[in-house]
């Protein structure tokens, strides 16, 4: 019978770090890097910004390296951080489209999410929230992809087609009207979440 109780102790503490290895709980995430990046075409060439200052706020729980739910999350996108590669005449136009002066941030909020587990550790996460660009909000539909790390941070990626008009833009021109860019415009973006 002493044998039997330092064993069943052992066991119970083995149990109990399995079971933290394994289940975290519910966690709030925030990310350490990123990736984002807006692209479109133009009667000329096809172009594309990356965004460089965001802040994601999430709630996950984990479960065996898959993300079993999500509470809160919320990622705020600075427009004055929207970036192009063709210098800052296309970032004022950008600027201007997304009415920067009067509404400086795109903010999006997660409404509703349904998971299902994927191969290899990845969640697919049907999203469902609002987005607010250029002080217009509208429901939006997103894949979004996650996957635990080995370190425990967690990546999530997706992306998202937008038209300019439904969020009350104008299209940006250039060269008098002659350079004009599409209306559609395609979000991407690759993030890592520290908790």
């Amino acid at each position: 019978m002493k044998l039997f109780r330092p064993i069943a102790k052992t066991s119970v503490i083995l149990l109990l770090v399995a079971l933290s290895v394994s289940w975290m709980g519910v966690a709030k995430f925030s990310n350490k890097a990123h990736q984002m990046s807006i692209s479109g075409t133009s009667n000329l060439h096809d172009w594309a910004t990356s965004v460089e200052n965001i802040q994601l706020q999430a709630e996950m729980e984990l479960v065996n390296g898959f993300v079993s739910s999500v509470g809160t999350a919320t990622l705020t996108a600075h427009v004055e951080s929207i970036k192009s590669d063709k210098g800052t005449i296309m970032d004022n136009k950008t600027k201007e489209a997304l009415k920067g002066d009067k509404h400086p941030l795109i903010t999006y909020r997660l409404k509703q999410v349904d998971i299902s587990e994927q191969k290899n550790k990845i969640s697919l996460l049907k999203t469902e929230g609002s987005l607010r660009i250029a002080g217009v909000t509208k429901q939006v539909k997103m894949d979004v992809y996650a996957r635990q790390l080995p370190n425990g941070d967690v990546e999530v990626w997706g992306g998202n087609d937008i038209k300019m008009s439904q969020y009350g833009m104008k299209a940006p021109t250039a060269l008098l009207g002659s350079i004009k860019t599409g209306d559609d415009v395609k979000v991407t973006f690759s993030i890592i979440l520290k908790n």
